[in-house]
């Protein structure tokens, strides 16, 4: 299997330590979800582990099978379920995701501060149950992805000697982790390749492929070593390369409308020294015609059929259409409108000086400075575009250090948290099946992937009422859905640009390949074959 990408893989084989989408998608063949669920990420039989609700006491009851076994023979116990709270809770871990869903489980507040040495709301009955004590129960709670429980295990007996402070960085993390999925890692060649082998230990249908290898190509090799035959599965196939092998018979490229979104951001504050989202009003981001007329000058549409070759959507929300219901249907994009955006900026005082650029409201020079990470030529060009159009409106856009970055350095500067680095990003969402997640993940105060450091009392009122008791109503949860769409819309501290069309692109002896999202019975890649 190759991987598409111009960048090494991080390789920190621990999702709740991870800041990759690569990783967790090259570790697939062995690391398989503990729940199964359906395909609107709700939690049903069918994993190695199943929660049940008690909704009167507010507990989550988890329950592992005795199938489920490590790749050394040791049994997947109800302290391994717990210790994957427990890296995402330390602060000595230093987790991108903790927030304040995790929260909702009892005592993790004061274990994340110190004050306790273990989780009291974990209680591990035996060594197949764990009842999890929550705060409150939230209808997200019951969905994958929503940050309320974590749908992992990890190896307690394995990894019990290493400091949280020195997980992310331990061999036994990097060169050599441990899963319960069908393969186990054989080797690792740090950023580059992964080797895999059956692992005997598996507890569901036997494997059967008698090795894997997952190495990353280099995105102007992928479409000669495809149609050459090098890989027998392309994952992370682009838009470009897609084009260039569609016409292929010895190929066929799957795909499903995604529900990550491509989009634009703006950095309106700043963490505060207890790591809370705090609002800026000196930035000149923080000015909303700024935020709108922005947006007005982007030719997203044009842009969307010119580079995305039939496998990029128009974004008219935060939230794909691949969310059914959720996704609201009638809220209007931002389309292109630069006379819009010009009277925009005139109306709130943004005036236009002898050299055609425009200054602040209070007459100071505007720079404005753009994050952006180094892609394609097409992506440069689109790139190229943007800051074009937003010169006709009179805005100076430029490039962080003067050129787009290579990813994990972009990841770094996006999340460093310093106050004026960059006041605007492009970047894309990778999201979990649960609707309502979405939005606590990018504007809760605590929040690490709060990027841009927006908070209001106006959104933090919607987020709460769409994980209220009364949202265990999924109409009443669909239209708080709604509301929360068309106020972040308006507000454009985020602009929607595209959805994407997820695409792996197999040779047509391979077999049972999958690119849907859910993971009802265990793990597909028990079921990848190839036909001679």
């Amino acid at each position: 299997m190759g991987y598409a990408s111009d960048e090494p893989f991080k390789g920190v084989f621990i999702d709740e330590l991870a800041s990759d989408e690569k990783t967790s998608v090259m570790a697939a063949p062995g690391a398989t979800s503990l729940f199964g669920y359906d395909k609107d990420g709700k939690y049903v039989a069918g994993g190695f582990g199943r929660v049940k609700f008690d909704r009167k006491n507010n507990v989550a009851v988890v329950s592992i099978s005795k199938k489920a076994k490590w790749s050394d023979g040791k049994p997947v116990t109800s302290r391994d379920a717990a210790y994957a709270y427990e890296i995402q809770a330390n602060k000595d871990s230093n987790s991108l995701y903790y927030n304040e869903m995790l929260e909702n489980i009892e005592g993790v507040k004061e274990y994340h501060a110190g004050k306790a040495g273990k989780i009291t709301g974990l209680e591990e009955k035996d060594s197949k149950h764990l009842l999890i004590h929550l705060k409150k129960l939230t209808p997200a709670a019951e969905y994958a992805g929503s940050g309320y429980l974590l749908n992992v295990a990890y190896s307690y007996h394995y990894l019990k000697d290493v400091l949280f402070a020195k997980l992310a960085q331990s061999d036994k993390v990097r060169k050599h982790p441990m899963f319960f999925g069908p393969y186990k890692v054989k080797k690792i060649v740090p950023g580059e390749a992964i080797e895999w082998v059956p692992n005997k230990y598996y507890g569901g249908p036997k494997p059967k492929l008698a090795k894997i290898i997952t190495e990353i190509v280099p995105l102007s090799q992928v479409a000669t070593a495809m149609k050459a035959g090098k890989y027998d599965v392309l994952l992370n196939t682009s838009s470009a390369t897609y084009n260039k092998i569609k016409n292929d018979k010895k190929l066929v490229t799957l795909g499903n409308l995604g529900i990550e979104i491509t989009y634009l951001g703006f950095k309106v504050g700043y963490t505060d020294k207890d790591g809370k989202s705090v609002m800026d009003a000196s930035l000149p981001t923080s000015e909303l015609a700024l935020r709108q007329a922005m947006a007005y000058a982007m030719n997203v549409d044009t842009i969307t059929k010119k580079f995305g070759r039939g496998v990029t959507k128009y974004a008219n929300t935060l939230l794909s259409p691949a969310y059914g219901g959720y996704h609201d249907k009638n809220v209007q994009p931002y389309s292109f409108d630069l006379k819009k955006a010009n009277r925009l900026l005139d109306k709130a005082g943004f005036k236009r000086g002898k050299d055609g650029y425009r200054t602040q409201p209070n007459g100071k020079k505007l720079v404005l400075t753009m994050l952006d990470q180094k892609g394609s030529k097409n992506d440069e060009a689109v790139r190229t575009n943007y800051i074009q159009l937003w010169k006709k409106v009179g805005l100076n856009v430029k490039l962080y250090e003067g050129k787009a970055l290579e990813y994990n350095n972009y990841l770094d500067v996006l999340s460093s948290n310093k106050r004026h680095d960059f006041d605007l990003w492009t970047g894309v969402w990778v999201l979990p099946p649960e609707p309502t997640s979405y939005p606590s993940y990018i504007s809760a105060p605590d929040s690490e992937l709060n990027y841009g450091h927006f908070t209001s009392k106006e959104n933090d009122k919607l987020v709460a009422q769409m994980n209220s008791p009364k949202a265990f109503n999924t109409k009443y949860r669909i239209g708080q859905m709604h509301k929360w769409q068309r106020y972040m819309q308006k507000e454009a501290y985020v602009v929607p640009l595209y959805y994407q069309y997820g695409l792996e692109t197999i040779s047509k002896n391979v077999k049972n390949f999958s690119t849907t999202t859910e993971n009802v019975k265990y793990n597909f890649w028990n079921q990848v074959a190839l036909t001679k």
